[in-house]
């Protein structure tokens, strides 16, 4: 599968060309155009019904995915986050990837993906419990609010990200979850909680946050929310 970016950074859409015979899973509601020559039908993703409901309670990802097949060379679908952004493609070879929950765009068929939990501390984390983990080789599709920044730290590294912009994250990196500066701080300066992470490894930030935007647009009723 050969992936291409258009009209980015603001509005990226991405292009999934697929050699005959091949399936893309692209995540429901992301389709924006299509060329002939695919077979269309809803599908659960790889690893069938029982890995599909996991990543529904836990992961926050839709139950059902577009399952896109070529039935001729070269056929192509193209599709776009929910949100204004950009998209990353992101080739593994025999490596595992974690994604946080609703940045997951698109699959290829030959990866495979469950829910783990990013540590006990993160059952407080401010856009979710969860982190969706893709293995295998193959490709997959990110997507941000906002712009997306790709870090590939050395064995030393250390970067501090705030959870609502937090994307995604090698296996190979470490990742602690806490207050930014202690519980009491951390209320006072509205930051919240942060994403302790270390190297080695690659890590994908976005530079906007989907909680500040609805709290922005509905002020009252995120209070009511916290």
């Amino acid at each position: 599968m050969q992936m291409q970016l258009e009209c980015s950074p603001s509005y990226t859409l991405a292009y999934c060309y697929l050699a005959l015979g091949e399936t893309v899973y692209v995540e429901s509601g992301a389709m924006v155009m299509m060329s002939e020559g695919l077979e269309v039908a809803g599908g659960v993703g790889p690893g069938g019904i029982s890995s599909a409901a996991v990543r529904k309670i836990f992961g926050g990802q839709n139950f059902m995915m577009g399952r896109y097949s070529a039935t001729h060379q070269g056929a192509w679908v193209a599709a776009a986050p929910p949100y204004p952004g950009d998209i990353a493609s992101i080739d593994l070879q025999q490596e595992t990837f974690h994604v946080q929950q609703g940045s997951l765009l698109a699959v290829s068929e030959n990866i495979d993906f469950d829910v783990k939990y990013a540590g006990v501390r993160s059952i407080v984390l401010r856009e979710g419990a969860t982190m969706l983990r893709l293995s295998g080789t193959g490709q997959i599709l990110v997507s941000s609010f906002g712009g997306l920044q790709r870090f590939d730290l050395g064995g030393e590294d250390r970067l501090t990200v705030d959870t609502g912009h937090l994307v995604g994250l090698s296996d190979t990196v470490g990742l602690r979850v806490e207050p930014l500066s202690g519980v009491k701080t951390s209320v006072l300066t509205g930051e919240g909680l942060v994403a302790r992470l270390s190297g080695p490894g690659t890590v994908f930030v976005q530079t906007r946050a989907e909680q500040e935007l609805r709290s922005w647009l509905a002020p009252h009723r995120a209070q009511r929310t916290n």
